[in-house]
């Protein structure tokens, strides 16, 4: 078993003027990307990488740098979700991350696409898990050798396939140290095996004291991966895995905010940005991620369609086929919706937006009365609804709408509701709740659209009569 104690790392000897250089190009880079945004927020050159090898090589122990040599020009530039893999190679992106090992074949796949891979090995969480089949338990200290046996076999069928990037052993698992006392046994192992091949492991948001627990229990990782939603949780992640970690990490997976974060109403629910501030969103935490020394790049997520409850959230492609159940119908790949998201994306990995761009959804007006600036229907009302679509190339009498209310569970009480006007009347549900959001998607004749949603509260008549 190696040992090596980060706290006694030789430290880079740098000759006096190399910090300054090191401080200009770090400035240059962040003034480069600031001024690359127009007033109105668009990208217009695509960003360089701020990752500075020698930083990155000189935090690891000299046996360990050849692993490192393949980001002397490569910057992570990837996609969680297997969804129309062509377009994703066709927008410039080079990564695609798996959460479950990938075949031979797939693996040939991918390499044919170009894309490097970051194989996933799932791993479940010390002690109470929860499931499909429901909750169960697992311990790391009576099944340690049992996993580290499976990855062997792995690594023996697919381990020597050229694709392969990374190695990510686990998908937000617990940070404690029976975990990550297993996570240094397969690190060993691998190394043992191929010794020039990276491992990491992916964490949420990247806090200071589990850095720190990774440090000590598994201190022959080389990457640390972490998934963070909104620009916010993006940089905040970075500064602690420059100032703790000290080593190459990357973004595994990030997007605009999630259903957990944001404005809330008076009762509670997450208002969803909209798609002009997603987009808005994500700009910031490219350019962070581009700004920081020892970011090896980033993996979107999701490429492909959201099935659960509220699918606009993470989608990069929307399924224009939501049934009134809020489940999803099969839909061939090429009928899925293309998002301004993956335009963005597009526009961020090779410098350019696609030829054809789609509509921006940026409001959903509710009409009715306002309480504290939310929404409040009766039971069982017809109200009208609308939606604003930001200025563009599309003429109108190209744009349909589809309208939804939501339950809780993902259910349409009402909808799918099609328009040719940015305007619909709706019913509302005949039970009261808080639980209700209504979305809408707006579609052009290119399959390309977007759409979000907007929280709104049902009172019934005995509940209005009382407020």
């Amino acid at each position: 078993m190696e040992i090596f104690s980060w706290e006694q790392a030789a430290q880079p000897q740098v000759k006096p003027g190399s910090v300054f250089a090191l401080v200009l190009r770090k400035w240059c880079v962040i003034t480069c990307t600031l001024l690359a945004l127009s007033p109105a927020g668009n990208l217009v050159v695509s960003p360089a990488s701020a990752l500075d090898y020698a930083a990155l090589t000189n935090s690891v122990p000299p046996t360990h740098v050849a692993r490192l040599e393949k980001f002397q020009n490569f910057q992570i530039k990837g996609i969680c979700g297997t969804a129309r893999l062509d377009l994703a190679a066709a927008y410039g992106a080079n990564t695609l991350r798996t959460y479950t090992p990938p075949s031979r074949e797939q693996l040939d796949q991918y390499q044919r696409l170009g894309l490097k891979v970051i194989v996933g090995i799932w791993m479940p969480h010390d002690g109470e898990n929860s499931g499909k089949n429901g909750k169960w338990d697992y311990d790391y200290r009576k099944s340690e050798d049992q996993q580290v046996k499976a990855l062997e076999e792995i690594i023996d069928r697919i381990g020597n396939h050229p694709a392969i990037l990374m190695w990510c052993f686990g998908n937000e698992v617990h940070v404690d140290p029976p975990y990550l006392q297993t996570v240094n046994r397969m690190s060993e192992l691998l190394h043992k095996k191929h010794p020039d091949q990276l491992t990491s492991l992916t964490m949420i948001n990247a806090p200071k004291e589990k850095l720190a627990l990774i440090k000590q229990y598994a201190p022959n990782l080389d990457v640390i991966g972490y998934n963070s939603y909104g620009h916010g949780a993006v940089g905040g992640a970075i500064k602690n895995l420059e100032e703790v970690w000290g080593r190459a990490y990357y973004v595994s997976e990030f997007g605009p905010q999630g259903p957990w974060w944001g404005r809330k109403t008076a009762w509670g629910a997450f208002y969803e940005q909209s798609y002009d501030e997603k987009l808005a969103d994500v700009r910031q935490s490219f350019a962070k991620i581009d700004a920081a020394p020892r970011c090896l790049g980033s993996t979107m997520f999701l490429w492909g369609s959201w099935s659960q409850q509220l699918p606009t959230y993470f989608s990069a492609f929307l399924n224009p086929d939501v049934n009134p159940d809020g489940t999803h119908g099969e839909v061939a790949e090429q009928d899925l919706l293309i998002t301004p998201m993956t335009e963005e994306f597009c526009h961020y990995w090779s410098g350019h937006y696609p030829t054809n761009r789609g509509p921006v959804l940026t409001k959903i007006t509710i009409a009715g009365p306002k309480y504290a600036g939310d929404t409040v229907l009766q039971a069982g009302e017809r109200f009208n609804a609308s939606a604003t679509v930001a200025d563009s190339d599309i003429p109108a009498d190209k744009l349909r709408y589809c309208w939804w209310i939501l339950d809780k569970s993902g259910n349409a009480v009402c909808g799918p509701k099609e328009t040719g006007q940015p305007s619909a009347e709706l019913n509302a549900p005949t039970k009261g709740g808080t639980n209700y959001t209504i979305m809408v998607y707006v579609i052009d004749q290119n399959k390309r659209a977007s759409g979000f949603t907007v929280p709104v509260k049902v009172e019934d008549k005995q509940s209005a009569s009382l407020r």
